[in-house]
């Protein structure tokens, strides 16, 4: 059932905490509804995460140190979303659905303890302590009914722990009172409500004025000083710097309620020594406005606030989840883009290392067999009827130094092989440290996947010293020459008359053989010098190092699919949290029945909303407007589309050059959209890429 706002009896507050109560069991349901759908999403997802970590167990990944490190980041995912329900569930139970919550912000000495001295009558024990107390000093009192949390100055912080303390409970209330001073808006007081913003809580800011008031104060000039204290323009101007701190955030805070009281004269006005001027001072505290502001917020929308505390406690984990996911497989992406990169150039590098390596040997074996060949026709001259020919030819040979050559050669390839390994290497680990660091600026907690020092010692094994040379050559390669160059000078002798061309024949038939043994020398040292060549260059270095980079690539984009298929399962249900918080709100302000319209939703809680419609349909400005008054959340609209980059340049508006997005398909669906000046688009279009991803469910990313 839905509740629709009735007119409030006479005693406003009263009835308007009635009905709280009853708009807090309806939050509790639907918050306990959006956890059922997200505790079924998780289990789901579990599973999956569960079955890819045993296929990587068991698969035959080569390295167990990347194994392992895919194995511990999915197992992280996992434990991290298995007990988000249940602290989501701790988080809704902690919420009061009895009374209505206010938490008091402010920083140290901005009159906190003064405030709660009015609310309950105190003697003013606690004035003035506020800077020693510690951070976990939680103070909660009752005032009208309403359960009031003072938690300690912000500036009085010390550490992440003890914000936590305070935005814990800020987390639980169901209305902020945000107290400054007239002293000019610091830096830390608007981060810290833009954080409050952030969890999508309700705002009623408080300024304080100094003015020095006590029993030797002259009370006529005491009021000539605070008229002038609430000067109009002076008090716009104050605001005006608030609001523009809000621009920082891109953020419009002008939303925010207002109220301006000097607290300290209406501490005073309940003391018993300024009983004769009790009545004069409250009236110029001007306190009663205030106290008449918070009653109206509440009997006029504080039984919605109650419903959106409950929603909103398990909303903002959600969109930090599944932004977290988002950003973590963008990341992964660009990384493993940055390895398909490294892969080409080193398969192009590779082919030209093989084809000029195969034909740099050809060169020095065709040098060799060259220069011995031309050494052919001199040595048979001398050597024709030498009995000791070999012994002399393998002199020529070692001059040469063909072993020493063919060496030389094989290591130079070795060597320039080697160096490019290391600069691939060096490049992919300089790169991804990069994307690394850039993703990390986003609050991006995730350990690297890859390191480009480790891909090069899974790959190689240095070569330039240690190349398996050996064997090249088969002992005494022409030693047989000798027996058939002694025969024919034996022959000679005897047969004087033919001996010139006995003689020709001989050293014929000597060059003929050395040539042909030449030749077959180089067909040996070519066997064995490309046989080097492949088996220990190619095939133990450059094949592996290109299959290791294809091995993490695959998984890379494994676990990027799969913190995108998570953060979109997620976002589904978020979407459907989201459309049950709008049907409420509608139905609270009158409009029931017009969520028809709205197709999807993305939101940011405290922030804004995107609003899909049908294209064609038109959402009522009054309905708008309504909306936008009541969640304090600005409203854009985006017409449904089935270009997908249309639909993504309406959400993300003018901030960017619409004309530079590139929508990226993997396995033909759309997956990413690129953006190339990311990084320079203001607060406000980040705010709206951000729901943009929620609409399109499209990595984001330069």
């Amino acid at each position: 059932m839905l509740f629709k706002k009735q007119p409030k009896p006479s005693n406003e507050l009263s009835a308007a905490l009635i009905e709280c109560k009853a708009f807090a069991k309806r939050g509790h349901v639907l918050a306990n509804d959006a956890v059922l759908l997200l505790k079924r999403v998780v289990r789901t997802v579990s599973r999956e995460i569960e079955s890819e970590i045993s296929n990587l167990e068991i698969s035959n990944f080569n390295d167990a140190t990347t194994t392992s490190s895919l194995v511990s980041q999915l197992s992280s995912i996992r434990s991290n979303f298995e007990i988000l329900p249940q602290r989501l569930m701790e988080d809704i139970d902690s919420i009061s659905k009895t009374t209505f919550s206010i938490t008091l912000f402010g920083r140290t000495m901005a009159g906190k303890s003064t405030l709660m001295e009015i609310l309950t009558h105190g003697k003013g024990e606690s004035i003035g302590k506020g800077s020693q107390r510690t951070t976990r000093d939680v103070r909660t009192y009752m005032y009208r009914d309403l359960q009031i949390t003072d938690v300690p100055g912000i500036a009085a912080f010390e550490g992440e722990e003890d914000e936590d303390v305070a935005f814990d409970a800020a987390k639980k209330s169901d209305l902020i009172l945000f107290l400054i001073t007239d002293d000019a808006p610091q830096a830390c007081e608007a981060e810290c409500l833009n954080r409050i913003l952030g969890l999508g809580k309700p705002v009623i800011c408080i300024i304080n004025l100094k003015a020095d008031i006590s029993n030797s104060t002259s009370l006529k000039m005491f009021k000539r000083d605070i008229l002038k204290k609430f000067d109009v323009e002076r008090l716009d101007t104050i605001k005006q710097q608030f609001f523009d701190f809000g621009t920082q955030y891109g953020q419009d805070w002008r939303t925010i309620r207002f109220a301006y009281v000097h607290l300290k004269s209406a501490f005073l006005s309940q003391q018993s020594e300024f009983k004769e001027s009790s009545a004069e001072l409250f009236g110029l505290s001007r306190f009663n406005y205030v106290e008449n502001l918070i009653v109206s917020e509440i009997s006029k929308n504080g039984s919605f606030y109650k419903l959106k505390a409950f929603s909103d406690i398990v909303v903002v984990p959600v969109v930090n989840a599944l932004e977290v996911l988002f950003f973590q497989s963008a990341q992964n992406s660009k990384q493993g883009t940055i390895l398909v990169g490294k892969r080409k150039k080193l398969k192009k590098w590779t082919d030209e290392f093989e084809s000029d390596g195969k034909r740099r040997i050809e060169i020095l074996l065709s040098s060799i067999s060259g220069e011995l060949k031309r050494e052919i026709a001199t040595f048979a001259e001398d050597n024709y009827d030498n009995s000791n020919a070999s012994n002399e030819w393998n002199k020529i040979l070692k001059t040469r130094n063909v072993e020493q050559r063919a060496s030389n050669l094989l290591r130079q390839l070795g060597k320039e092989c080697e160096e490019e390994l290391r600069e691939i290497s060096r490049e992919i680990n300089s790169e991804v440290r990069f994307s690394h660091t850039v993703f990390s600026d986003s609050s991006i907690n995730m350990h690297m996947l890859i390191d480009g020092k480790r891909i090069w010692n899974w790959a190689t094994t240095l070569v330039s010293g240690g190349l398996m040379i050996s064997s090249l050559f088969i002992t005494g390669p022409i030693g047989w020459i000798g027996l058939g160059v002694g025969f024919f000078g034996w022959l000679g002798s005897l047969l004087f008359s033919d001996r010139e061309k006995k003689i020709h024949d001989a050293r014929k038939k000597l060059e003929k053989k050395l040539s042909d043994h030449i030749d077959q020398m180089i067909v040996g040292l070519r066997k064995r010098m490309l046989c080097i060549f492949y088996d220990e260059l190619m095939k133990k270095q450059l094949y592996p190092m290109s299959r290791t980079i294809d091995d993490v690539i695959s998984s890379i984009f494994m676990l990027s699919k799969m913190q995108q298929d998570f953060a979109t399962a997620l976002n589904r249900k978020l979407q459907e949290i989201n459309a049950a918080v709008i049907k409420e709100a509608l139905a609270y302000l009158g409009y029931a029945g017009l969520e028809w319209h709205i197709e999807s939703t993305a939101r940011i809680p405290g922030y804004a909303m995107i609003l899909v419609l049908d294209d064609g349909k038109r959402f009522p400005d009054d309905a708008s407007k309504a909306l936008f008054y009541l969640l304090k959340e600005k409203i854009w609209f985006v017409f449904k589309k089935e270009n997908i980059k249309a639909m993504l340049s309406q959400a993300i508006g003018r901030g960017c050059d619409r004309g530079t997005i590139r929508i990226q398909y993997i396995d033909n669906s759309p997956r990413i959209a690129h953006i190339p000046f990311l990084d320079n688009v203001d607060v406000s279009t980040k705010n709206r890429i951000r729901m943009a991803q929620q609409i399109t469910e499209l990595l984001i990313m330069k």
